[in-house]
């Protein structure tokens, strides 16, 4: 009984000085952390149809997807042509991540985090395939070599430095932190 005793002691005081949100002075966002437009922060190529993108948000925006004309490309063996546009569809809030995922997945983790499955091109990618997000049809951010069918991704997952808060229509691997192939923790998640 003592010890519940000594514990209410512990307890009250801290519970009193306890304040709501709405009582809390609102701290003001630095405009120079937000990045000018949303960008690619993690490819997994995986072992069979294991295949997704992460993109994410730090613009301090929210970001409609479908009104705003995003969407995903690749070059098929780095092949010069951008084809297979996939569409992009939902919202991103600021500090979210949305996951695109081949729908053909068989690990859980992929399907159960993915905000837009899609069977086939271009989630259908391997690790010499570039891919492109873009914007109203302009290429704002890529993964691979452009016009090159140099293997810069396969069997891995590649997740976006948080040193890197912008968007690169050049790829650069120096950007990117390399994991073993069907990594997927932290997937959904920047």
């Amino acid at each position: 009984m003592k010890n519940y005793l000594f514990l209410i002691v512990l307890i009250i005081p801290f519970l009193c000085s306890c304040d709501t949100d709405e009582n809390q002075p609102e701290i003001p966002l630095d405009e120079e952390n937000f990045s000018a437009e949303i960008f690619f922060s993690e490819y997994i190529e995986g072992s069979s149809f294991n295949k997704a993108l992460e993109i994410v948000n730090l613009t301090g925006n929210v970001i409609n997807l479908e009104t705003l004309d995003y969407s995903v490309k690749k070059q098929l063996n780095g092949s010069g042509n951008w084809v297979n546009e996939l569409k992009l569809t939902g919202i991103i809030s600021h500090n979210s991540v949305f996951v695109l995922a081949n729908a053909s997945a068989n690990i859980p983790e992929i399907i159960e985090t993915a905000n837009q499955l899609k069977t086939g091109a271009p989630m259908d990618f391997n690790g010499n395939d570039p891919l492109g997000l873009f914007k109203n049809g302009i290429l704002i951010d890529v993964i691979g070599f452009k016009d090159n069918s140099e293997n810069f991704g396969f069997d891995m997952t590649l997740k976006r430095k948080k040193t890197s808060i912008e968007p690169n229509n050049i790829f650069d691997l120096e950007e990117w932190e390399v994991l073993e192939m069907d990594t997927v923790d932290g997937l959904g998640a920047y």
